[in-house]
């Protein structure tokens, strides 16, 4: 009985870890990586106390209109669905800080609302070779992103 017990036990700990970990199974951050500089199109935006993902296809993004953003050195610009944008950042080893963010103003569909809402609100960041994720919400959300 006590084995069985044991046995649950492992099973239960193991099954209720971190959503975090379990939405991150397919993501590992590389330390090699230094900057974030290149060309990132929106793919996913996680939300770990939910242990929840939304993509594109699950709201409005005016016939799959995209975020696509360029990061170089200290300046990001690109496209938020239907708006132009562009301002300024800065990067501290992972952590990174939106100095300024702003762009045209042409109504937008929500998966544009969505990254336009938080990008003020990132703070900190995970990269590798394919995939960049922009932490916020004291990391218990992000963005992820994957290279163009």
């Amino acid at each position: 009985m006590k084995i069985i017990l044991k046995i649950f036990l492992c099973i239960f700990i193991f099954n209720t870890g971190c959503d975090k970990d379990r939405i991150n199974d397919s993501f590992n951050d590389d330390s090699s990586v230094a900057n974030i500089n290149g060309k990132w199109k929106v793919v996913s935006y996680e939300d770990y106390k939910k242990s929840s993902i939304t993509v594109k296809s699950d709201v409005d993004s005016w016939n799959g209109m995209d975020v696509i953003i360029s990061f170089a050195d200290d300046s990001i610009w690109g496209f938020c669905t239907t708006n132009s944008i562009s301002g300024k950042y800065t990067l501290i080893g992972r952590y990174i800080h939106i100095i300024s963010y702003g762009g045209t103003k042409i109504e937008q569909p929500e998966w544009g609302n969505m990254f336009s809402s938080v990008i003020n609100d990132v703070d900190s960041f995970e990269i590798n070779k394919h995939q960049l994720r922009l932490y916020y919400d004291d990391s218990a959300k992000s963005i992820t992103l994957s290279r163009q």
